[in-house]
């Protein structure tokens, strides 16, 4: 196949998008971003071969033909719910990917790439998020004469994300971390090595018409986790496991809760395990970034970054691994 370098990203703006443009842009790709409202995005022309593309709705069929013309590629990274008011809500998630099934068709789009999350199936009825992204998941897949990767992707961390830096957060107002979902097992994924893998895939064969699971090579519960950003934080704290009650009420009282380890969408995406026994590094071709290394980044104390810092140096790693 003879894959053109023209990529459009759907709701590409938010914590998960802003690093896969990145990596489209150092990759050489001509990016288009679709989003409601350009001028609140200017910053996204410090990305090089970069535009925005403005899709007020998904119902504008003409506004999502001119985003596609030309397009080789697509990236829909619609199951994304940090995207701030770009978000697509879970409502109309199935309808969203419906319309983008059918103006990738009508543009004659050659690949696709879709996120997910590790679990979703249509059969998961008793979850409304899983089952929802089962049935877009099985939408995008479907997409006529296009070369499909659906990535199903486990807890994604990093600087801004909702699970760790909100631990983070907490612990710097108190030294009593309360979390959600505490049993639950989790493989957590660095952001920036997921935009990584899903770039590299688009010319690789190997992962058309596949459904990946992408993980990280460290497991453990999400209480465990807690406990390591206490550590790194060099803080005496408690962690403190919530009963789902609780922590639906604490996360519905938004910001007038003192609690702000917990957010809706955790006690949506977290209730189960999100685990994998495929194997990262063989699947994209490089080792993922340790979850310590990850964590310790915006976690930990100044001078604990300079000794990690020095560590690395000694090793003769990667400058972009400085802390």
């Amino acid at each position: 196949m003879m894959l053109g370098n023209k990529v459009t990203v759907f709701s590409g703006t938010g914590y998960i998008g802003r690093e896969v443009v990145n990596a489209l842009s150092k990759a050489g790709y001509e990016t288009t971003v679709c989003v409601r409202r350009p001028e609140r995005y200017r910053d996204f022309a410090l990305f090089a071969n970069t535009r925005l593309a403005s899709l007020t709705s998904y119902d504008e069929t003409s506004q999502l033909e001119a985003a596609l013309k030309d397009a080789d590629i697509v990236i829909n990274l619609t199951a994304d719910r940090l995207n701030g008011t770009e978000m697509v809500a879970l409502d109309d998630l199935v309808e969203v990917n419906q319309k983008i099934k059918q103006a990738c068709e009508h543009a004659g789009v050659q690949r696709v790439l879709s996120l997910s999350q590790v679990g979703a199936t249509a059969s998961q009825e008793a979850d409304e998020y899983l089952y929802r992204l089962g049935e877009a998941d099985a939408l995008m897949h479907g997409i006529a004469r296009a070369d499909v990767t659906i990535f199903k992707a486990g807890l994604i961390i990093g600087e801004h994300d909702d699970t760790t830096q909100r631990y983070v957060k907490q612990l710097n107002r108190f030294d009593l971390l309360m979390l959600a979902h505490g049993d639950t097992v989790v493989q957590p994924i660095w952001v920036r090595d997921l935009a990584q893998a899903m770039v590299q895939s688009i010319k690789q064969a190997d992962t058309f018409g596949k459904k990946i699971e992408v993980v990280g090579e460290e497991r453990l519960t999400l209480k465990e986790l807690g406990e390591l950003v206490v550590e790194l934080m060099q803080k005496d704290a408690v962690v403190f496991p919530m009963c789902s009650l609780n922590a639906k009420f604490m996360a519905a009282l938004g910001v007038l809760t003192p609690v702000r380890s917990i957010s809706k969408s955790q006690i949506m995406m977290l209730k189960q395990d999100l685990i994998a026994d495929t194997d990262f590094a063989t699947q994209f071709g490089f080792a993922p970034s340790s979850l310590e290394w990850v964590v310790s980044n915006y976690a930990a104390p100044h001078h604990i970054r300079e000794r990690y810092n020095f560590y690395r140096k000694e090793a003769k790693r990667s400058a972009d691994e400085l802390v």
